[in-house]
């Protein structure tokens, strides 16, 4: 007597299913995975950027009175007045993390930087003046990023970054023996609530050099 065709062997009915959960597996898995990138996208763009809201006079001040003390720690003697070489600039922000994708600044946000030029420093000048200055900041909790101070006729830079401050950048190039510097403030919200790609207008940086 022959089996019935229609029955199944518990061989083939396993094997049928070890085949179903891992195609499940395979095709459920990335899903599961876009689905959680999805969500945190969400949450994150629902939840405004830890910054601080300061007023952008307040914090030209707090950034003048930065840039006046490093310039003057640095010892380079000329008053600088406000003009090309001694002015404020400004910028948006954008968050982190996976909201930077979409490439949106947060709005009302702004990030405010002080920058200052002056040429003619000898280069044995400017590199005790930022041995100086390294100190000083190291004393006033900044970490230094970079402090590269090389013999010969190379750059010279110095780059310190605090976490509720910003960032300081300082370089000399030789040639004309130009020396730059820049406070670079850590993003904040403007209270007035109005959004500009920049803040600056109106701000007037101060005399460096100026006791």
């Amino acid at each position: 007597m022959s089996e019935d065709k229609n029955d199944a062997s518990p061989q083939g009915v396993s094997c049928t299913r070890a085949l179903g959960v891992t195609v499940a597996v395979v095709v459920g898995l990335p899903l599961l995975a876009v689905l959680g990138v999805l969500v945190t996208f969400a949450v994150q763009r629902s939840v405004p950027e830890d910054y601080p809201t300061v007023a952008p006079r307040v914090m030209a001040d707090r950034v003048g009175a930065r840039s006046q003390e490093a310039y003057s720690v640095l010892g380079l003697g000329s008053e600088l007045a406000p003009g090309a070489a001694n002015s404020f600039s400004s910028d948006v922000c954008y968050p982190d993390g996976l909201e930077s994708a979409a490439d949106e600044p947060a709005p009302g946000s702004y990030a405010l930087s002080h920058s200052w030029d002056l040429g003619g420093i000898p280069r044995e000048e400017a590199v005790e003046g930022l041995e100086r200055l390294r100190d000083r900041l190291v004393a006033d909790g900044w970490r230094i990023v970079a402090h590269d101070v090389a013999p010969g006729d190379a750059d010279l830079v110095l780059r310190a970054e605090h976490d509720d401050e910003g960032r300081q950048v300082y370089t000399w190039t030789p040639g004309d023996g130009r020396f730059r510097g820049g406070v670079h403030a850590a993003c904040a919200f403007d209270p007035s609530g109005e959004e500009s790609w920049d803040v600056s207008a109106g701000l007037l940086p101060p005399v460096l050099g100026r006791s």
